[in-house]
């Protein structure tokens, strides 16, 4: 090493040494004091205070220990009391192609019809060469009896392709030239679980297409181009981090949403972390392995890794496409829509679980979560002991003989659990299943007390992809308003289980519990400021709890006005 750079060397190296030397911890970046701060660890679940320095977290324990954390620069917040806890990890949403939404003409709350077509009819001037006029956020209950006809869109846009849905997406309002696209006509069949709305004289499409009517459009649609894919990325990350969600599993991402997220990673845009699950066809062979192998390559960056792999065994159940182990209600024969054999399933588990991927497996009947739970088994019989992390997504109705199965195979149980309360939804899953059955959907409380790890997902664009709207209907399995009774009151879990369910356990899920997912010292700072202690406030009212601040590896990605106006942090004062 040529002299002067040994001498800087070390010069710089004894700068450091000196405050060791000395007893005095090096000042911090930021610290938080006077707070209730939720761990996330079982040995030390509490503290007061917490010291950020280049964005890991240097100190957890009092406020008297904190002190010593404090220099000349440092940002000292005062949390009078509030809570600072591990930013939520929802493992479950779609936040790029979701967000897309964002970049379509908005409808909600608008006044049916004057307002909605008024809205369309400026967005449709405002598209690009190609492009289809999409709307979003239509009221469902515009689209009861006999609801839009496609003439009213043919006069706004008569020679581009039109497609406006409701906020589910359970219904679309298309144009004719939709139609012409699509090949529906009068002589098109219907779905057999979804409907094409007709003219009673004539028998042609009045334009309203229902569930899996919705998928003949569905895949026609152009999709965005990779600048508005990161423009959607943004969009959804704003709104994430505004709920103190840190990082998600991004379900069902194909190659052009996977250069996407690598091209946002690259450019320092990301504000959460995101493990992408590829999506994979279930008609494609084995070989598509390669192709999974190659996206988690292209994958592997600083906030983004593609190391999972997404696909569909069975449908839902209001439609009745979820998978069964016994008829719908009021059928002899019906079990339901399955995607793939269990044959074919267990060789792809088997592949996919040799080649150290994440398994990501919609189930939503209990006879496609046997499925999973056996391919997984399967694979885990051939392939010997490992450190595998699968999950099987949404398992809406288990069969309790495969509740503790979970825990036995070391299965994630990732819930959607902002579905365990008395609606629509429900009430017609309720009258597909009968009593019987009814009593094992969204049996959380019964996977926990197997030792099982449990999860959660909001699989955004949803009601909701707030964490504490979830962490509510979990506690009470009542909707947000107490508007109905407790839906199968036996399985209401506690809030120390939807915290673990939302930080440490999605933390774990993604390989990053080494990284974030509690305050433990040596951790990322992804830590988030609520204005409240939850476990002081009224459970029917967790979802009315505002997150103030959220810090992803000690960055501030939101801060709340309220936050800004009345808990400012201050410099600390010199020493001098």
């Amino acid at each position: 090493m040529p002299q002067g750079l040994t001498a800087r060397f070390l010069l710089t190296t004894l700068l450091l040494l000196i405050p060791l030397l000395a007893g005095a911890e090096p000042a911090a970046d930021r610290v938080f004091t006077n707070g209730a701060v939720y761990t996330v660890q079982s040995e030390v679940p509490w503290a007061s205070a917490v010291a950020v320095t280049d964005g890991r977290i240097t100190y957890v324990g009092d406020d008297e220990g904190a002190k010593a954390f404090i220099g000349e620069n440092t940002v000292v917040t005062d949390l009078a009391g509030r809570m600072l806890m591990p930013g939520f990890h929802d493992s479950h949403m779609h936040p790029m192609a979701a967000g897309t939404r964002f970049l379509r003409c908005q409808l909600y709350d608008l006044e049916w019809p004057s307002e909605v077509l008024d809205a369309l009819r400026k967005c449709a001037t405002e598209l690009e060469e190609g492009e289809w006029l999409r709307g979003v956020g239509l009221a469902t209950e515009v689209f009861d009896g006999q609801g839009p006809h496609k003439s009213l869109l043919d006069e706004i846009s008569p020679d581009r392709a039109v497609v406006v849905s409701s906020h589910v997406v359970a219904e679309v309002w298309v144009n004719s030239t939709t139609l012409t696209v699509a090949g529906i006509d009068a002589d098109y069949p219907d779905p057999e679980h979804g409907t094409i709305e007709r003219d009673a004289a004539t028998g042609e499409p009045t334009g309203v297409l229902r569930h899996e009517g919705v998928s003949i459009v569905w895949g026609l649609i152009p999709p965005p181009n990779e600048n508005k894919l990161r423009v959607a990325l943004r969009h959804a990350s704003k709104m994430a981090n505004g709920f103190g969600i840190t990082s998600v599993n991004a379900a069902q991402v194909y190659d052009q949403l996977l250069l996407a997220y690598r091209a946002a990673d690259q450019a320092g845009e990301m504000t959460l972390r995101v493990q992408a699950s590829q999506y994979w066809e279930l008609e494609d062979g084995l070989d598509h392995t390669d192709e999974m192998i190659r996206g988690r390559g292209v994958g592997s960056g600083r906030r983004f890794k593609a190391d999972a792999v997404k696909f569909f065994i069975d449908g839902g159940i209001p439609a009745k496409t979820a998978s069964l182990l016994e008829p719908y209600v009021g059928s002899n024969d019906d079990l339901g829509t399955l995607n793939v054999q269990p044959e074919r399933l267990n060789a792809i588990v088997k592949r996919l679980d040799d080649e150290d991927f994440q398994v990501h497996m919609h189930v939503v009947g209990d006879r496609a979560v046997r499925m999973g739970l056996d391919a997984i088994e399967h694979a885990i019989e051939i392939n010997g002991p490992k450190d595998r992390r699968h999950q099987l997504a949404h398992i809406k109705l288990i069969n309790p003989e495969d509740i503790p199965r979970f825990a036995r195979l070391g299965v994630v149980a990732d819930f959607q659990i902002l579905w365990a309360k008395l609606d629509e939804d429900l009430k017609q899953g309720v009258a597909a299943l009968g009593p019987d059955r009814t009593r094992w959907l969204m049996p959380i409380n019964s996977v926990f007390k197997t030792g099982a790890r449990v999860v959660v997902g909001s699989d955004w664009i949803s009601e909701s992809m707030n964490p504490l709207f979830s962490i509510q209907i979990a506690i009470t399995r009542r909707p947000i308003d107490g508007s109905e009774p407790a839906f199968v009151p036996e399985e209401r879990v506690t809030l120390e289980q939807m915290i673990e369910a939302y930080t440490i356990n999605g933390a774990w899920l993604a390989r990053q519990e080494k990284e974030t997912g509690s305050i433990e010292v040596g951790k990322a700072a992804d830590l988030i400021v609520l204005e409240k202690n939850l476990f002081e406030a009224d459970a029917m009212k967790l979802a009315e709890v505002k997150v103030l601040l959220t810090l992803l590896e000690g960055e501030e990605v939101y801060r709340h006005a309220d936050f800004l106006a009345g808990f400012a942090p201050r410099l600390a004062p010199s020493s001098d």
